[in-house]
């Protein structure tokens, strides 16, 4: 039994490698349930629920800060605001 409830730490600890067999996810999910006298609902069990989506790649920090200061700029020029030298973007 001790086998069963390795593998199936392993199935559902790495939940990315089985997304496409969400019945071999499932079934290692319901054994290590059933191990600690619980049941559970496969119909609310989703492997991808489980996966953080890697987030889109971070532009370049330089990249962001001309950007935001080209925003500030074109803001303070609409508004006509008069930034002293220092305090400007």
């Amino acid at each position: 039994m001790n086998d069963i409830i390795k593998t199936a730490r392993q199935i559902a600890g790495s939940p990315e490698a089985h997304l496409d067999e969400i019945h071999l996810f499932t079934s290692a999910w319901a054994a290590m349930k059933a191990a600690r006298g619980q049941g559970f609902s496969p119909a609310r069990l989703r492997a991808a629920h489980l996966i953080d989506r890697p987030a889109p790649a971070p532009e370049p920090v330089d990249q962001t800060l001309d950007r935001v200061a080209q925003k500030v700029r074109q803001i303070i020029d609409a508004k006509g605001y008069q930034p002293q030298r220092r305090h400007a973007a």
